[in-house]
């Protein structure tokens, strides 16, 4: 389903963007491709008030559980823009990782034995501990905004737009090892056999506000400059434990703030290069249903998630 959003709204945002431009006089279209190196995770914390599907419930502690999911990832990008009178411009960005992630996914649960009611434990308990490793993923971002131009100058001007960026991240780990605690001492562990233990997918749906500059620095070079933030974030995932058959389905809401900065140099009217910077910050909660061997059994659970992803990027650009 989220990948048939996906591929309505990209038709449907170029379509009106030819639909505005065959309109319009001095038009100017960009396209530009190249790599961006990504540094980051996604994190998602449960635990807090638990409602289970007889109706009954409770109070944990938060967090519960933590995994921690790794973007240290290289991605291919595409870029184009359409700029309309010098006033309207148009940019959309569709992104696609062309490496895996190299650092581990870190799996923390808390509290486990103070819940078994075990004399001695704490809710505060670091009592499983697991790593495991990246064995297939795939990440998609698709970004679009409209931008205004309402202060223009001769060396310099500033714009204000709105945007929309989607992202999905979809990842299969292999278990290395998940060793258990009992007051802060191992007491024992398990070493993965290779085969898949958890697969986790989420999906970030971001509009914003973005605000920004772009100043000429020489005939050749400019630094561009934006701030944006979503206040409407949607974010939903799902954790499969494939050993456990234990899956979870997470639906939250929450807000982002994006800052871009990059700098360009035209080699001529046409062919340009541009480098950047890029750091984008979500921040979500809701809550979580948990089902086990196909049997529902909670009906929800206190869920956040955190993302920080921070970027730099080099590609290189025509203008029609």
């Amino acid at each position: 389903m989220k990948l048939f959003r996906f591929a309505v709204i990209v038709p449907s945002v170029l379509g009106a963007v030819m639909l505005v431009s065959s309109h319009a006089n001095a038009v100017n279209f960009d396209l530009a491709a190249g790599v961006e190196g990504m540094g980051g995770d996604t994190t998602y914390q449960i635990g807090g008030n638990i409602v289970f599907v007889d109706g009954s419930g409770g109070t944990i502690q938060f967090p519960a559980s933590e995994l921690e999911w790794p973007l240290d990832i290289w991605l291919g990008r595409i870029d184009a823009g359409v700029t309309i009178n010098d006033s309207w411009r148009v940019k959309g960005t569709v992104k696609k990782n062309i490496s895996d992630p190299d650092s581990n996914m870190k799996d923390s649960d808390w509290g486990l034995w103070y819940l078994n009611g075990v004399p001695g434990a704490s809710p505060t308990d670091l009592d499983a501990y697991s790593e495991s490793s990246i064995s297939d993923f795939d990440a998609v971002i698709f970004d679009i905004d409209v931008e205004w131009t309402f202060l223009k100058r001769e060396k310099w001007s500033l714009f204000a737009g709105l945007g929309y960026q989607y992202q999905n991240f979809d990842y299969d780990s292999n278990l290395i090892l998940h060793t258990e605690y009992y007051q802060g001492s191992p007491i024992g562990s398990v070493i993965g056999d290779g085969s898949v233990s958890i697969t986790y997918e989420i999906t970030y749906d971001i509009p914003y506000f973005i605000v920004g500059g772009d100043f000429a620095l020489t005939d050749n070079f400019s630094l561009l400059g934006s701030f944006a933030y979503g206040p409407w974030v949607n974010a939903e995932d799902e954790d499969n434990h494939v050993l456990r058959d234990r899956i979870a389905k997470g639906d939250m809401d929450g807000d982002a703030y994006m800052f871009d900065l990059a700098g360009q140099y035209n080699f001529t009217s046409s062919w340009f290069l541009m480098a950047g910077f890029h750091y984008i910050k979500i921040d979500v909660d809701g809550d979580t249903s948990i089902s086990s061997n196909g049997v529902p059994v909670i009906r929800s659970e206190d869920e956040e998630a955190e993302s920080n992803q921070t970027s730099g990027y080099l590609k290189v650009g025509y203008t029609f």
